[in-house]
């Protein structure tokens, strides 16, 4: 896969504003060299179980499969304890991508390789070069003191903006890998916890269609909801759900699936 056949196009136009950053790219990628990334890489081999061939081998062909067919360079895999389904990426030069431990138990090998394209797919893309800025402005800024709302805080809400635009493209990798409606079961049982959710996959996409006659049915539901979710990282599950519903007819989804 190339980045430019799956990336979503507000997340295209929001990275090609960042890139116009002069000195940023450096920045960051030092940073990351010489700081988080043998952060956490310290982290994961202390606190995580690494898989391998010996280590979780159907955890391991699975995901194997999948760098293959997305086409990066194969990162570190790591499982951790949490009852939360969750998963994430990070590196730039050594990268890792780590598995929840509920994850890898409640979801089936088709869900689990849905979860995992995604994540190799903020490695294609790049993300993580620009979510450590995002994080640092978080963690050494507004959190320890050094920077104040009024300085960076338009800075922080647009990284929040393409944050949320970057999940869509990951979630779009996830769907040429494995299908649109095993997609949209992995986001059921993601929303509701459940590993047998027993229903129609196609539920969250109802409920994004009610969701936005909700927020459209007047200016003041409009503010409301669009302040509600400018902090958010990610966008909301129903709206993941709707955006792959309507990719799901592009000829760029049809072309990923055949090829």
């Amino acid at each position: 896969m190339k980045a430019k056949d799956i990336m979503h196009p507000d997340d295209a136009k929001a990275l090609q504003i960042l890139k116009k950053v002069k000195g940023l790219d450096g920045v960051v990628r030092l940073f990351m060299e010489n700081g988080y990334e043998q952060l956490f890489r310290g982290e994961n081999l202390g606190c995580m179980l690494k898989v391998n061939a010996h280590n979780f081998p159907s955890v391991w062909k699975i995901f194997r499969a999948v760098v293959r067919k997305v086409g990066i360079r194969e990162p570190e895999l790591y499982i951790y304890n949490d009852p939360i389904m969750n998963a994430y990426t990070y590196g730039e030069t050594h990268t890792f991508i780590a598995l929840s431990s509920s994850l890898v138990e409640r979801l089936n090998p088709e869900e689990l390789k849905s979860i995992i394209a995604h994540e190799c797919d903020h490695i294609l893309c790049k993300h993580t070069l620009y979510q450590t800025l995002l994080d640092t402005i978080e963690d050494l800024g507004f959190l320890a003191g050094i920077l104040t709302y009024s300085v960076a805080g338009p800075l922080y809400l647009a990284m929040q903006y393409w944050s949320r635009k970057s999940e869509l493209s990951a979630d779009r990798c996830a769907a040429a890998i494995v299908g649109e409606r095993t997609f949209q079961s992995a986001m059921l049982k993601l929303t509701c916890g459940i590993a047998a959710t027993g229903g129609d996959p196609y539920q969250l996409v109802r409920q994004a269609q009610e969701y936005h006659r909700m927020e459209n049915s007047s200016w003041w539901n409009r503010i409301q909801q669009n302040c509600r979710i400018a902090l958010y990282t990610h966008p909301q599950m129903c709206e993941r759900a709707w955006e792959i519903d309507r990719w799901k007819e592009s000829w760029q989804y049809r072309r990923l699936r055949q090829s």
